[in-house]
């Protein structure tokens, strides 16, 4: 299976900035990038939030459709402190056709080991585990990413070898950031999905503003970028994100509002793929 950029992150983590000294050298600006999202182990209540995807697909047609986003964060003191953590992501449909339906996802820290997607589907009382690699690069509610997109991490320092292309300045939302952009390249003996990727990295606090993916023949498929930032206790998180499929025509807008800590801490029993048609999530606010 081809390793995949994580944009999970982006769209729904658990975000906690830590910056850590000046980076000078592209690998050293890669390192603080992949850790800018950060749990506090001191705080494993979970996160709760609402996304919102709108498609927009060739021909002018588009759907949309609102999600109920669990997170929560475990930390396994067995295993090493570099790769200790194990993401749990649950999302739920609501409303419209897809009502009910649920997408599970659990991520480890620990790149050796495979991130695992489940797909509940009410109208059958089933869930399916996503496994094969046809599975996971099925369409995600319609939109320009795939469940492996979501659910994929991927060593960038591994798979690519990376150099400072240029610094400029973009604007996001009316404002201004100094940025690097950094060029990746695939390294001959890695199989990463795109041969070579563009990053524009915050100077400020190392977030990833924009990537755009290439192929083997430097044609650009897919893009992704911020378009709106907010606060979360304290810590600029994406809040408008933009997703492009360049080569089915396919763009996706995803909005992540009302991102909150939930009354009671989220346990993993909400997580188990063998009780979603169990959840209701107005007992969460919803």
């Amino acid at each position: 299976m081809k390793k995949r950029m994580a944009i999970m992150a982006a769209i729904s983590g658990l975000m906690f900035l830590s910056v850590l000294g000046v980076a000078q050298t592209a690998d050293e600006i890669i390192d603080q990038m992949e850790n800018v999202f950060q749990v506090n182990v001191d705080d494993e209540r979970g996160v709760l939030a609402t996304m919102v995807l709108e498609n927009e697909y060739a021909g002018g047609v588009s759907s949309e459709y609102t999600l109920a986003v669990f997170e929560l964060t475990e930390f396994e003191t067995t295993r090493p402190e570099d790769a200790d953590e194990t993401s749990h992501v649950l999302m739920y449909f609501l409303g419209g056709d897809e009502d009910g339906s649920i997408f599970l996802l659990k991520t480890p820290e620990d790149e050796t080991l495979d991130s695992q997607m489940w797909l509940y589907l009410p109208a059958l009382g089933v869930t399916k585990e996503l496994v094969s690699d046809t599975d996971q690069a099925g369409s995600f509610a319609g939109s320009s990413m795939s469940y492996g997109d979501l659910g994929g991490t991927s060593d960038l320092r591994d798979d690519y070898t990376a150099t400072i292309l240029r610094e400029e300045t973009m604007d996001v939302d009316g404002e201004s950031f100094d940025v690097w952009v950094l060029d990746l390249s695939a390294k001959p003996d890695a199989n990463p999905d795109y041969d070579r990727v563009l990053l524009w990295v915050s100077k400020e606090d190392y977030l990833s503003l924009r990537m755009e993916s290439y192929n083997s023949s430097d044609a650009l498929e897919s893009t992704m970028e911020f378009l709106v930032l907010g606060e979360f206790e304290g810590d600029r998180v994406p809040e408008v994100i933009q997703t492009a499929n360049l080569e089915d025509g396919t763009s996706t807008t995803v909005t992540v509002s009302g991102m909150r800590r939930p009354d009671a801490p989220l346990t993993l029993e909400l997580f188990d793929p063998t009780s979603l048609g169990e959840l209701d999530p107005s007992a969460y606010g919803f």
